[in-house]
């Protein structure tokens, strides 16, 4: 399995993220941080180039469309010689996924490539930022979700998804759906195709999921786990649900030479 494989799927150098992936910038993204996303309104994702401004709207994307997206990711290994080359391909994937949810029209299908590409970004755009959990099985996640008024997006540093802690034959799943490989032609000469976990997290996420801040649907605060697991993003529940299954990094300090 590829060493970048072993990293957090919320971690930008995962090879399942999207390419190319800009880390978010630090400076927030105007906006008021008590706000909560809507979980049942389309998303208005505004680009802007020059003195234009180009709108899209995305609908709720329902489960089986994010399997979709996950399951055409590309990630492989094949040897070459001595060297082993490993290839990697979201974006293909990301451009899929808006053809299927955004492009409906056909003003929609004249869609610049690039502005597909940035759709998938934001789409995509949920991580867990470089900090401890606030608490045991406390993620915290943030992610571009929509545009505010006046047409500027936005970024949400509120979200929190809360869990119980996983048994060890939960862990044991997530460990095997994240090790599954297939060799494609041959042991010595094949190409080792690696498949993700995602299918396996989405439904951790609805066994584990306790509680979550920074949701709604409409006026109404997301609450209690059928309702978190009826109406929570995919991409979110894959996003903070693998956080749990990564392991605590331990500060150590090296004794000092005599």
């Amino acid at each position: 399995m590829p060493e970048e494989n072993s990293k957090p799927f919320g971690d930008p150098a995962h090879p399942n993220r999207p390419y190319p992936w800009p880390p978010p910038p630090e400076d927030p993204i105007p906006g008021k941080a008590a706000d909560l996303i809507d979980l049942s309104a389309p998303r208005l994702i505004v680009i802007r180039q020059g003195a234009r401004k180009f709108d899209y709207t995305v609908p709720r994307i329902p489960q089986e469309r994010w399997f979709e997206y996950f399951d055409g990711i590309v990630s492989t290994a094949e040897r070459k010689g001595k060297q082993v080359v490993q290839h990697t391909d979201a974006s293909s994937a990301g451009v899929e996924l808006v053809e299927k949810v955004v492009i409906q029209d056909e003003a929609a299908q004249r869609m610049p490539l690039a502005h597909r590409l940035a759709v998938a970004n934001v789409l995509t755009s949920a991580y867990v930022p470089d900090q401890d959990m606030q608490g045991f099985g406390q993620v915290p996640l943030v992610a571009i979700w929509s545009a505010g008024n006046g047409g500027t997006m936005r970024r949400y540093k509120n979200l929190v998804h809360s869990f119980e802690e996983p048994t060890a034959e939960q862990n044991r799943r997530y460990r095997r759906e994240d090790s599954r490989a297939q060799i494609v032609g041959g042991s010595r000469k094949g190409t080792t195709v690696y498949h993700g976990a995602q299918r396996a997290l989405a439904d951790l996420y609805d066994q584990l999921i306790v509680s979550v801040e920074g949701y709604a649907i409409g006026d109404t605060p997301l609450a209690g786990r059928e309702m978190i697991a009826s109406h929570m993003d995919t991409f979110h529940k894959v996003a903070s649900v693998v956080r749990l299954f990564a392991p605590k990094e331990i500060e150590i300090e090296d004794e000092d030479e005599e």
